[in-house]
């Protein structure tokens, strides 16, 4: 979800096991179950997400997380994908 909006409407296992959706890989990359490696639990790394916030009371047109979305494209302020 999304500013209420769903970014990846599929199947629980299929979100965990392959999330496609850049706002669904960097949430999963913060809420992971720790490593009982401590070499490997430093190396886990989490996605950040740049971009500017979308205001939910004036959200952008289109696509609500083009603004944070790296390859966002002018499509994407025209249409918000269908679910």
């Amino acid at each position: 979800m999304y500013l209420g909006r769903a970014v990846e409407p599929v199947a629980y296992d299929q979100v965990y096991n392959n999330p496609q959706h850049p706002c669904t890989k960097a949430l999963l990359s913060v809420v992971q179950v720790p490593i009982p490696d401590p070499d490997l639990e430093k190396k886990k790394k989490i996605q950040l997400l740049q971009g500017d916030l979308s205001s939910p009371i004036n959200p952008p047109s289109g696509c609500v997380f083009r603004t944070r979305y790296p390859i966002a494209g002018s499509e994407c302020g025209r249409s918000a994908p269908s679910l």
